[in-house]
């Protein structure tokens, strides 16, 4: 059968899937280089409306050359990493940095400023510091997609792709079906890049739901090498309501978390940074209280702030203002009340398609990842999806332009058909909802993805491989809206096998990879990336070594106490799970 038999077939020379800042600095950067290529985004939802671009924190990780130092930056970068890090790419993200920043600002986004006329770059997590948005992440992808619709790229709203086409070549397009209408599409292109982003397992986070690791999953389904699953990290957010988002900020502003007792703790394990400090700080110590019997519950106290703390909120986060306004917590411009915090489930990052420099995958031909959905990036956040769709959108056109008219199967595309409707056609079995729970109850623990042990882990593995192979074959949908959520339960359940297997395989202790039973840095035998593939159907899990020989930056060849276990011994706290 051949795909002009088929229904609904669109043809485009790049086929950009996922509709936010990564996304949309990919399409116009390819756009602008050829404008005679058919561009198309296809997005889930509506492109520039959902996801963390959107309902970003109100902060841009950018490096200004002009003024901030290159070798601080970079440093930065590599040693938060703790090495497991492409230096190559950080030194590019670095240095397209400037370029990309201005061209944001050619294309519409605005930043905020002070009264004399400098960027506003208050404080936040680390030892660097980024811009201020102007009221936030929802005026920047509006400025995007508005500048990406007027050169002409085209907007596919509302259809979930839920696997590529491949054949000998590469990659030659994608699958998926209208959320709304049910009606199934065929895309064939000449290039395809994922922006789907990452996924936090269906959070209560604005911003986070769509999130769902479809970029992931459909990258190993069709052979792609992954990596990076076991290097998690989990943030903090409101625990009883959608308060979301803006931590970050908070933070940089002089928010601080305050246990069961009421004490401030942050500075106890961190003393440099306290509430500033990374992710794989700050998690693992709401757990450590949690440990010594100090939480939870655990608040966030914003009390304090003075009027100009609340003017710069109400700048780059109002969204978020106004639920603390609705729910109370805010009230005359004053926090009133504390907020309850606790421990975000696993995120996987910096996890996805392994790719070259230029965020083509290793081996995939046709296949560009950027973003979140792309692993060994020079960097997170808005900058770095930003800066990686640039980059790879200036090689995809390139490449785009030269290619010919692909060939797609037709036995393939009926097969990816049937996968994705199949939830439709049952008259009774599983919704999705309950299939999610069952999920999170067996990952989202603290003591299986942040505290980590060998026999937590491979439960919760038996776990997730009875949902695969029990509940994921009975998912149902009474509708096409339940069938969007059923084929989000299927990349979700995938990527907690990819994430479970990978921190199984990493016996050591490095960035969110806390062990219980392998307390070590370990920069002897463990300075490798945990890599995934699809191998006849089953999951092939393997290492390979950084080549930090080649990278300016080198770690000392040695073993170590990871330094958050190090500090919560010298602290004379639990360090044994309570089971």
């Amino acid at each position: 059968m051949e795909a002009q038999a088929l229904d609904n077939v669109v043809d485009t020379d790049i086929l950009v899937i996922g509709g936010g800042i990564g996304g949309h600095t990919f399409a116009i950067t390819a756009k602008e280089k050829a404008p005679a290529l058919k561009v198309t985004v296809v997005e889930k939802a509506r492109a520039g409306k959902t996801g963390p671009s959107a309902l970003v924190g109100g902060r841009y990780d950018g490096f200004l050359p002009e003024r901030d130092d290159f070798d601080l930056y970079f440093r930065s970068r590599v040693e938060e990493a703790d090495y497991l890090c492409d230096q190559e790419k950080i030194e590019d993200n670095l240095r397209w940095a400037g370029d990309v920043f201005r061209s944001l600002e050619r294309w519409g986004a605005k930043f905020a400023r002070t009264g004399e006329g400098d960027y506003q770059r208050p404080l936040s997590r680390g030892t660097t510091r980024g811009m201020l948005l102007e009221n936030g992440g929802v005026p920047l992808m509006n400025a995007l997609n508005n500048y990406a619709g007027s050169i002409g790229v085209q907007f596919l709203n509302r259809i979930m792709v839920t696997d590529l086409l491949s054949n000998e070549e590469g990659v030659v397009g994608a699958v998926g079906f209208g959320v709304r209408d049910g009606d199934f599409y065929v895309f064939r292109s000449k290039v395809t890049v994922l922006a789907t982003g990452m996924t936090r397992f269906k959070t209560i986070q604005p911003g986070h739901r769509n999130d769902t690791g479809d970029g992931y999953a459909m990258a190993y389904r069709a052979g792609a090498e992954v990596a990076g699953f076991d290097s998690t990290h989990h943030n903090t957010y409101g625990a009883r309501m959608e308060f979301g988002p803006g931590n970050n900020l908070y933070v940089g502003l002089g928010a601080f978390f305050l246990n069961v007792k009421g004490e401030r703790f942050m500075h106890k394990y961190h003393p440099e940074l306290a509430e500033r400090a990374d992710f794989v700080w700050l998690a693992p110590s709401f757990c450590i209280e949690r440990m010594e019997h100090r939480a939870p519950p655990i608040y966030l106290d914003m009390r304090h702030f003075t009027p100009d703390k609340i003017e710069t909120l109400w700048k780059a986060v109002p969204y978020a203002m106004m639920k603390y306004e609705r729910a109370g917590v805010l009230k005359n411009n004053k926090f009133v009340e504390l907020i309850e915090y606790t421990p975000e489930g696993p995120r996987p990052m910096p996890s996805g398609v392994l790719t070259n420099r230029n965020y083509e995958s290793r081996n995939l031909p046709g296949l560009f990842a950027v973003g979140d959905v792309t692993s060994q990036k020079g960097g997170g956040g808005l900058s770095a999806a930003a800066i990686s769709g640039v980059i790879a959108g200036a090689f995809a056109a390139e490449k785009a332009s030269g290619n010919s008219r692909v060939r797609i199967d037709g036995k393939q595309v009926e097969a990816h058909k049937q996968a994705c409707l199949a939830p439709l056609k049952r008259d009774d079995g599983m919704e999705p909802d309950h299939i999610i729970l069952a999920l999170q109850e067996a990952i989202h623990p603290y003591y299986v993805g942040i505290i980590r042990h060998e026999r937590r882990l491979t439960k919760a593995l038996e776990e997730v491989a009875q949902i695969r192979d029990s509940l994921v074959p009975l998912l149902h949908a009474y509708d096409f809206h339940y069938l969007m959520s059923a084929n989000e339960v299927r990349s979700m359940v995938l990527c907690a096998e990819m994430f479970l297997r990978s921190a199984l395989e990493r016996k050591e202790s490095r960035l969110g990879c806390l062990r219980e039973d392998y307390r070590e840095l370990d920069n002897v035998n463990w300075l490798r990336y945990i890599h995934l593939k699809r191998d006849n159907g089953k999951m092939k899990v393997w290492s390979e070594e950084v080549p930090v020989e080649k990278y300016k930056l080198k770690p000392k060849r040695e073993k170590c106490l990871h330094p958050f276990w190090k500090r919560v011994e010298e602290l004379g706290y639990s360090t044994l799970v309570e089971e």
